[in-house]
C-alpha cells in the first residue's frame, strides 16, 4: 500500500498525509558505513531485488546506515563489493548510497538515513572516539554540513521520510580527555538535545518535511532526559525518539515483569504519556536457535552463546506487543562487511563472514531463519492508533 505522505507526529503516533497511523516496521541494511563503505549484499544481488525481497516479506521501511566518510569520501568502491551491481563500478561510496536508496523507495519502502559512525568502521564501542558528533579529527560543523548534503540529496524523495541524527550516543576519549554525554544542560561538547535541536532546524531549511530520529544516552538506552527538556526544531510535529535494545542492556534472568518496568522508564512513558513516539532503532537476536519462538538451527554456525538471549527476546515481544511500539531490526545482512573499531583498528568482521543476526541467509536469497521472520512479520501491523 503506498504511502501518504508527508509523515508527521502527533501525539505519540506517526501519521501520514490524511492523519493515519503510519507504523514503522523495519530493518537495518548495514555495510555503507563499514571500513569499505559500501551496503552488505551488492556482491550478491542487485539492488532492486534486495529492495523487492524486503517489500515481500512485509516491511515497510529500512534504517540505513552510514558514516560521515561515506558522504564525501571521493574515491571509487571496491569493484568486488558491488559485482552483483556492475553498474556501480566505479562510483563513489556516497554514489553508490543513493542509488540504494532510489532502489528501496522505487520499492515502496520507506527510507531513514542514520549517521551511524564519523570515520568509518564497526560500531560501537566506548574506544572508539566516536560517540559524540565530534572529536579531534572531526569538527562539530563536518557534522552539520554533511548532514545538510544528506538532506539536499533526499528532500525531493517522498519516501526518505526523516533522519537519524546520530547512533548510540556514548562517551568518547580523545586528546586524553572522556567527553561523557548529556542532555539539556547547554553544554556545545556534549549536549545531545542541544544538538539534535540545532542539526534538525538547520536540515529543516533544505528538507521541510522530514521526521528527527533523536536516539538517547547510554547506546540509545536511556530517553529520561526528555521528562525535562524536549528536541525542539524550528518546524514542530516532527521529533520521533529512539531506543535500542537487547541482551546486553539487561541482567541475565530478568522477570518479565521487570522488563516492562525498566523499558517503560528508560523511554516507554513517552508512548503511555502519549506525548511523543517511540522507534526502537536497533534490537536483535541470534539467528540460529531462538529459544523464544521455538526455532531450530537452520543455517550456519552457532550465535552467541548467551543464555539470556532467548528470555530477552520473549520479554522484548512482550513489551512489544503491548506498547504496539515502531520498530526495526538489526539486522538485513545475511553476510558482514569488513568492520574494524575505529581508534583501535581492531578487526570485528571480515568480508563474508556470516552474519548470526542476520535476516538474509548467508547467499543473500533467501531467510536465515523462517520463524524469526514469521514472529516479525507478526509485529508489523498496527493494532492501536487512528485509522486503525
Amino acid at each position: 500500500m503506498a504511502i501518504a505522505t508527508p509523515l508527521s507526529v502527533s501525539g505519540r503516533w506517526i501519521t501520514d498525509a490524511n492523519g493515519n497511523r503510519v507504523k514503522l516496521a523495519g530493518v537495518n541494511w548495514a555495510g555503507a558505513h563499514q571500513d569499505a563503505m559500501t551496503p552488505g549484499g551488492l556482491d550478491y544481488r542487485q539492488r532492486d531485488d534486495i529492495a523487492a525481497q524486503i517489500a515481500e516479506w512485509g516491511f515497510n521501511s529500512v534504517r540505513f546506515p552510514f558514516a560521515l566518510q561515506t558522504v564525501t569520501w571521493g574515491s571509487a568502491v571496491a569493484s568486488s563489493g558491488v559485482a552483483a551491481n556492475p553498474d556501480l563500478v566505479g562510483r563513489t561510496p556516497w554514489q553508490v548510497y543513493t542509488a540504494c536508496v532510489q532502489a528501496l523507495t522505487e520499492a515502496g519502502l520507506m527510507v531513514i538515513p542514520n549517521c551511524h559512525l564519523l570515520f568509518q568502521g564497526w560500531c560501537c564501542s566506548g574506544k572508539d572516539g566516536n560517540g559524540l558528533w565530534w572529536n579531534g579529527n572531526w569538527p562539530s560543523s563536518r557534522f552539520t554540513n554533511d548532514w545538510l548534503t544528506v538532506a539536499a540529496a533526499f528532500a525531493s524523495n517522498p519516501l526518505v521520510i526523516g533522519y537519524d541524527l546520530k547512533n548510540e550516543p556514548r562517551a568518547a576519549t580523545f586528546g586524553g580527555t572522556t567527553y561523557t554525554p548529556s542532555w539539556g544542560d547547554g553544554n556545545s561538547e556534549t549536549d545531545f538535545c542541544q544538538l539534535y535541536t540545532s542539526t534538525a532546524t538547520g536540515i529543516q531549511a533544505a528538507d521541510d518535511t522530514a521526521l528527527f530520529f533523536c536516539e538517547g544516552l547510554s547506546y540509545a538506552a536511556d530517553l529520561t532526559g526528555t521528562q525535562k527538556k524536549r528536541v525542539t526544531p524550528g518546524r514542530s510535529n516532527c521529533v520521533v525518539y529512539s531506543m535500542h535494545d537487547y541482551a546486553w542492556y539487561h541482567p541475565s534472568g530478568q522477570s518479565q515483569a521487570d522488563y516492562l518496568t525498566a523499558m517503560d522508564k528508560a523511554g516507554g512513558f513517552l508512548m503511555t504519556e502519549g506525548t511523543a513516539p517511540v522507534w526502537i532503532g536497533e534490537f536483535g537476536t541470534g539467528n540460529d536457535s531462538l529459544a523464544a519462538v521455538g526455532a531450530s538451527t537452520v543455517i550456519g554456525a552457532s550465535s552467541p552463546s548467551d543464555g539470556n538471549l532467548g528470555a530477552w527476546f520473549n520479554n522484548f515481544l512482550a513489551w512489544a506487543r503491548q506498547t504496539d511500539v515502531d520498530w526495526c531490526w538489526w539486522l538485513l545482512d545475511g553476510t558482514m562487511c569488513r568492520g574494524t573499531t575505529p581508534q583501535t583498528n581492531q578487526l570485528q568482521f571480515a568480508l563474508g563472514d556470516r552474519s548470526s543476526y542476520g535476516l538474509f541467509a548467508q547467499d543473500w536469497t533467501g531467510v536465515s531463519n523462517p520463524a524469526l521472520l514469521e514472529v516479525l512479520q507478526d509485529l508489523q501491523h498496527p493494532v492501536t492508533g487512528p485509522g486503525v
